[in-house]
């Protein structure tokens, strides 16, 4: 077992944001399932939450390779099941049909992606039903000031109005924001909406933000993600086990707070 490993070999780690599945248009070395869980074991993750890339693309195949997927590692795996407002009618139905399996612990929404703003009129549905039922959702969410203007599309205070009017939704800001100055600017939406989350998966690399998350709205509403296989899950754990916080800020982070939300044992 590597060091990493050993040090967290008694404590709860979920990573609670990875891929998995082909991509035609980028190289992922070493982006196989069992690739991916293995390296993700040997440094120390207990769990892991999964949204399949295909399910971006695919409401019906796309949720067939999932399943495949959590039923390869049934102890290990739990699954996000993805919303595709540009197939709204029958994504949300093969949703409701599925949402209930045992090893699904939410919804993924991918605003970038699907080029749909999430306050369109064909997000309302899905809006309605995952608050009706609790159902957790994981949003992408970036700076939409950056180069690729395709980001506008998943700017995080587009979901004010989401927020404001299906009150209790369970929100989890992917990326917290993604770039400069939204990285920040996320942490005011948090002190104003007590149920909004956050991950730090992708390539977030800011010293001092997870402590400056920490000493604002406290450990317990941010989520250790990596965003495996596009970026090496090693940086994240030492980026939270190095943190100037408290071992129980550091516990809460790696898995606790996942553990809670989604209800994994």
């Amino acid at each position: 077992m590597n060091e990493l490993g050993k040090i967290l070999k008694d404590k709860i780690v979920i990573d609670s944001h990875i891929h998995m599945g082909f991509l035609s248009s980028l190289n992922i070395p070493c982006a196989s399932d069992n690739n991916i869980i293995s390296l993700l074991k040997n440094y120390g993750v207990n769990k892991a939450i999964v949204s399949h890339h295909a399910d971006l693309s695919t409401p019906y195949y796309g949720k067939e390779l999932l399943f495949r997927s959590l039923e390869k590692f049934p102890d290990f795996l739990y699954g996000l099941l993805v919303f595709n407002p540009n197939f709204s009618n029958s994504s949300l139905e093969s949703i409701k049909n599925n949402y209930q399996r045992k090893q699904i612990a939410g919804i993924k929404i991918h605003p970038f992606w699907h080029m749909c703003y999430p306050g369109d009129h064909k997000y309302e549905k899905f809006w309605d039903f995952v608050c009706e039922n609790g159902i957790p959702v994981l949003t992408h969410t970036w700076n939409p000031n950056v180069a690729n203007k395709g980001q506008k599309f998943a700017d995080p205070f587009l979901f004010e109005d989401i927020l404001n009017k299906w009150n209790g939704l369970k929100l989890i800001f992917a990326h917290a924001g993604g770039r400069g100055e939204y990285l920040y600017k996320v942490i005011d939406l948090m002190e104003k909406y007590p149920d909004l989350y956050v991950d730090f998966a992708g390539d977030i690399f800011e010293p001092g933000l997870l402590e400056t998350y920490v000493g604002r709205v406290g450990s317990d509403r941010i989520f250790f993600g990596s965003d495996m296989p596009w970026i090496d899950v090693r940086y994240y754990l030492v980026n939270i086990l190095s943190a100037d916080i408290e071992d129980q800020d550091k516990e809460n982070i790696l898995g606790m707070n996942a553990s809670r939300f989604f209800n994994i044992r």
